[in-house]
């Protein structure tokens, strides 16, 4: 049967064989990359926390959760945009969370970092367990030292993909991440955005009706606020908007649901490193992606 063979037969296994080392050689060319680059910064861990605990250890937790859990003691809105303690988010969120600000600040802070903490570990789990604990290593100490809601943020876009009520979460804090009803849209996936607006609209309803003057309160700090210094040098956020809903848009057509962390950290209001949390959700938006393949198929 051998001898049955065309001079084309052979040349195209020839071909096939050959094509088949050149994958596997440049996949093990990847992976040892991939390895390098990993021992890389496994070796520049040490450093980057000692650096990083040595200016900020001293005000663990300072920055945004004690503005969380000051909120009520001075009074939403009395402090300027940008000084410490000022609180930039809406009545509904400072509703929400009043039960925790009853707490000693001891122990509101050790519970708001554990439950930091335990988001991050749901939201990396997905990873491969070479790539989870080093993630994990570089987003935690800071997203823990800072205290701010980025972390909250991402688990809101990932269970917002099954459960759009959840979009009310970042509607009402930070609010120009809340880009899910506009994904819905998109892609025409109508009941989805309405139950996230109207989800949204009915939290707004009970805040205001406990407490209307809060709300004209919350919308004057907020159009009153000047641009903080520290976001001088950064593209103004109009503009950013602009780009985050084009990135939303495509992924929305694309079925990339990845580009829904990166469209909520180009439109979050106020830019600093800490809005790099908002990226652990793509581990788990990849496998969303992944599993909806299938039935796209």
């Amino acid at each position: 049967m051998t001898g049955d063979r065309t001079p084309d037969l052979d040349h195209d296994i020839i071909v096939a064989n050959d094509a088949t080392t050149m994958s596997a050689s440049t996949g093990a060319q990847d992976r040892s990359v991939a390895d390098v680059g990993r021992v890389a910064l496994w070796i520049a861990l040490a450093p980057t926390l000692w650096i990083l605990f040595g200016s900020r250890v001293a005000s663990f937790g300072m920055d945004s959760a004690h503005a969380y859990w000051n909120v009520w003691r001075v009074g939403p809105y009395t402090l300027p945009p940008g000084s410490p303690d000022a609180f930039n988010y809406t009545p509904a969120f400072a509703q929400a969370i009043y039960p925790l600000t009853l707490l000693p600040w001891p122990v509101f802070l050790a519970m708001w970092s554990a439950l930091l903490g335990a988001a991050l570990v749901w939201l990396l789990w997905p990873l491969s367990s070479r790539w989870r604990w080093l993630v994990l290593a570089y987003a935690a100490p800071p997203a823990l030292l800072i205290g701010n809601i980025e972390a909250f943020l991402a688990v809101a876009a990932v269970i917002g993909l099954r459960h759009p009520s959840a979009w009310a979460f970042p509607l009402l804090t930070k609010v120009t991440p809340g880009l899910g009803p506009v994904w819905f849209a998109v892609r025409r996936e109508w009941r989805q955005a309405a139950v996230a607006v109207l989800g949204t609209a009915t939290a707004v309803a009970v805040s205001f009706a406990v407490s209307p003057q809060l709300w004209q309160q919350w919308w004057d700090f907020i159009i009153g606020a000047p641009t903080p210094p520290t976001q001088v040098g950064y593209p103004p956020l109009a503009l950013r908007l602009v780009i985050a809903i084009a990135v939303l848009v495509w992924g929305a057509l694309r079925g990339r649901r990845g580009a829904i962390a990166v469209a909520m950290l180009l439109a979050m209001p106020l830019w600093s490193s800490g809005i790099l949390v908002l990226l652990t959700a793509m581990p788990r938006l990849r496998s969303a992606d992944a599993e909806a393949r299938p039935d796209m198929g």
